[in-house]
């Protein structure tokens, strides 16, 4: 009897039990809500809301207490046109807007409709984001928010950039409708997960999964809109095609290995790196921009990116792009500032993680990570004598032939500039059709036909490099088998000739190689007097057969050039390239100009890494 005439209770009845008993009997929640709202509007009238609001809910917490079950639900539902309906509590929510009765009347936390449509959970760091979905001029937008941005009065104004019409004063009731939207209808905003990188997601693969949602756009956006469908994917097979045809090595690899690099985390290997050099005008960019055209836009400023970007910048992408390739076009751009020698670099790319970052509460940031190749090209060679051999194991080093690779270079760009992104689709559905198992065993059976190849040959192929060679082939065969269908695969005997045997990329020969040839670039360094003006950097013993290098040349020539001193004569000594005192101390006290130095005495006639036997008789103090 209460309820139906609020409007005329005095403050006396409105704050009595009997009306809350009453209230609390109503078996439809949307009913007694109703009912709520018409009492709290009439506690404003006569100044005694928040007295109600305590009896509200103090008497509300007593009938928990005891068990007893009421209506707890909101009533109001939105009513936005041609959207889901949400339960919205006290707020009215219509094409006009978000609104709800406050103290002084309507207030209005929203001139316009708003709401959120999903929840995404991120996969790897279940960090929590939220999409907004509003209409502002007569058009419906969207935006993902961390949620963090929609839960406080001052992060909220974020959404101001995406359009959203919200300001200072509205700020706060705005974060409390959407609270209470969100908290009111967990059966219609639904969680979902989402990522921040591309790639394979466990059997998903963004930005192709329909299941997994990539929330990452704002930040990479350009590189994210990149990755479509389009233009014509009839011409773009038949032009590549027509490349294939002149079955180049140079053009097949970088096709097979852009394609393989979303199969480098199903077989579970290593990042590693396809590097195309050779001199100017013969086709190294436009072969990038075919290989870029499988899977995204290859116009400048889209996906590939600049030799010249940051380390960390690379890092970011890298950890985006995830199973995806990094295109890198001429990267004579950055040698200066890595003094030609790119070992750091490709250390770095090749380990499919990043650096440890702490943020400002001391903490650690979550490591990137990433599963792919890089494609690389320059005017010469990644790899130099004086690179670790770590590096070069990582690196699949093509030497372009004299003949451009295309006779119509500008024709093959602006096709794949206007027409893109089919084929890597339609190979990730292949794989994902054959499954991961399917794959793994052609992958396998390619490493033991590389192997059996080399064995035959008399040579051992570095494992680090069958590997990257082996996933490579299979993107092939994959490929032309149910894309291409051209008959034209890359010939194993010319694949093992672009990797190095065992042995050659071995960092202690290349060290011995390398001090042979500068000794023997600076023979009057050792064959001078005392009266000479220049810096003597040792002499030579027994007919030249050994150089007796002073000790902290010896470590000087070792450092400019990249090698570790220490581990280079623990190598030299198990080789007998050089002699050591009775103490096994690699450096022994050599007689020059009268002075007692010590030096390292190295056999430069050992073939091979060294292994000439020393006279132990050698007339060294």
């Amino acid at each position: 009897m209460y309820l139906e005439d609020a409007a005329k209770l005095d403050k006396n009845s409105l704050l009595s039990t009997e009306v809350l008993e009453e209230l609390f009997s109503v078996d439809d929640y949307y009913q007694m809500e109703k009912y709520r709202q018409e009492l709290e509007k009439r506690a404003i009238e006569l100044k005694c809301r928040t007295s109600f609001n305590k009896l509200y809910a103090s008497y509300k917490k007593e009938l928990k207490k005891q068990n007893i079950q009421f209506s707890d639900k909101p009533s109001n539902i939105t009513e936005f046109r041609d959207q889901p309906i949400f339960k919205c509590g006290v707020w009215t929510a219509t094409d006009e807007g978000v609104t709800r009765f406050g103290e002084r009347g309507r207030v209005v936390a929203c001139p316009h409709p708003i709401f959120i449509r999903k929840v995404l959970v991120n996969a790897e760091t279940g960090v929590h984001k939220v999409e907004i979905f509003f209409k502002v001029r007569d058009r419906w937008r969207s935006c993902y928010i961390d949620r963090k941005t929609i839960a406080s009065k001052s992060g909220i104004l974020a959404l101001a950039d995406h359009g959203v019409q919200v300001t200072s004063e509205t700020a706060g009731l705005l974060v409390q409708y959407l609270s209470d939207l969100e908290a009111y209808n967990p059966d219609i905003i639904k969680e979902q997960t989402s990522t921040s990188r591309l790639g394979w997601i466990g059997d998903v693969f963004m930005p192709y999964g329909e299941d997994v949602i990539f929330d990452n756009e704002m930040n990479l956006l350009t590189l994210f809109n990149s990755i479509s469908q389009v233009g014509n994917r009839q011409l773009w097979y038949e032009s590549i095609k027509r490349i294939r045809k002149r079955r180049r090595i140079e053009m097949l690899v970088y096709i097979a290995a852009s394609l393989g690099s979303v199969l480098v985390e199903p077989v579970g290997a290593l990042p590693f790196v396809v590097d195309l050099w050779g001199e100017t005008g013969r086709g190294k960019t436009v072969a990038l921009m075919v290989a870029t055209s499988i899977w995204a836009d290859p116009n400048e400023g889209a996906y590939m990116t600049d030799a010249k970007a940051t380390t960390t910048a690379m890092e970011v992408r890298l950890n985006v792009l995830n199973s995806l390739p990094m295109m890198m076009d001429d990267m004579a751009q950055i040698k200066n500032q890595y003094d030609e020698d790119f070992s750091s670099l490709v250390y770095r790319w090749c380990a499919g993680k990043g650096r440890d970052r702490s943020n400002k509460e001391l903490g650690l940031n979550k490591l990137t990570s990433w599963h792919c190749c890089i494609l690389t090209n320059a005017e010469h060679s990644l790899v130099t004598e004086t690179m670790q051999g770590g590096a070069i194991n990582r690196i699949i080093d093509i030497e372009m032939d004299e003949e451009p690779l295309f006779p119509d270079g500008n024709e093959i760009a602006d096709i794949t500039r206007h027409n893109y992104g089919w084929c890597g689709r339609e190979f990730v559905e292949q794989v994902q059709l054959m499954g991961f198992e399917e794959i793994r065993r052609i992958q396998r059976e390619y490493v033991e036909k590389i192997e059996n190849l080399a064995r035959t040959q008399g040579v051992e192929k570095e494992e680090k490099q069958v590997l990257p060679m082996s996933i490579i082939l299979t993107a092939d065969e994959v490929s032309e088998k149910y894309l291409f269908k051209d008959g034209i695969r890359l010939d194993l005997k010319e694949c093992c000739e672009l990797l190095k045997n065992k042995g050659e990329v071995s960092e202690h020969k290349r060290a011995y190689q390398y001090l042979k040839e500068t000794i023997a670039a600076n023979l009057f360094r050792f064959n001078c007097d005392e009266d000479d003006n220049i810096e003597q950097w040792g002499v030579f013993l027994e007919d030249d057969q050994y150089a007796a290098i002073i000790g902290n040349r010896f470590d000087k020539i070792m450092k400019e050039a990249g090698f570790q001193s220490k581990a280079f004569l623990s190598w030299a000594k198990k080789q007998k390239i050089v002699k050591e005192d009775p103490k096994g101390n690699p450096k022994v006290v050599t007689k020059i100009n009268g002075c007692s130095v010590r030096c390292v005495v190295m056999d430069m006639e050992a073939e091979n890494g060294g292994f000439t036997d020393i006279d132990d008789d050698c007339p060294f103090v």
